[in-house]
């Protein structure tokens, strides 16, 4: 019993970091829904943040795994050679008609969404059901562009609530 839990924690780790190259660059790219709007690099912020659930699981895993001792530390080095990779690979948003595109993997409907808020450096859109919503670190220089796109597709309800990029900088 004892010798599969060292697989099972192994295939846990590999699973993990195919998952964040998957986010980062999918082998099968489904086309992104409706016409594209904008291109936007994807801050290094931003990446960290997509792919925070699975840094925190293989961070976990591998302390772990070194303090009982069944993982070798060169192994470990390993693991976070290659999720720090997985973070550096360039990614951007996509801002289409229909959504908006994280990398070539992710898209999330314009529908969504209920509603945003819109700091200096940031571009927060709620929904109602998500947890903290979907966080999109946007250069100032840029901002004023991408609100001109979520203010047309993102319906404003109850839930929503804006913030202009002017009155933050009061």
């Amino acid at each position: 019993m004892l010798l599969f839990l060292p697989m099972i924690s192994y295939l846990l780790i590999a699973l993990l970091v195919m998952n964040m190259f998957a986010k980062a660059r999918p082998r099968i790219k489904d086309p992104i829904p409706g016409k594209k709007l904008k291109t936007l690099p994807m801050s290094l912020g931003s990446r960290f943040q997509l792919q925070r659930a699975s840094l925190l699981a293989l961070f976990m895993g591998v302390v772990f795994g070194i303090a009982t001792g069944w993982l070798p530390a060169s192994t470990a080095g390993l693991v976070g050679a290659l999720a720090l990779m997985a973070v550096l690979l360039p990614m951007q948003y996509t801002f289409t008609t229909k959504g908006v595109g994280l990398g070539a993997g992710i898209f999330y409907p314009w529908k969504e969404f209920s509603g945003f808020v819109a700091k200096q450096k940031s571009l927060v859109l709620t929904h109602p059901s998500y947890f903290g919503g979907l966080t999109l670190f946007v250069k100032p220089a840029d901002m004023t562009s991408v609100l001109q796109y979520v203010e047309r597709y993102v319906k404003m309800n109850t839930f929503g609530k804006l913030i202009s990029v002017k009155e933050n900088e009061k």
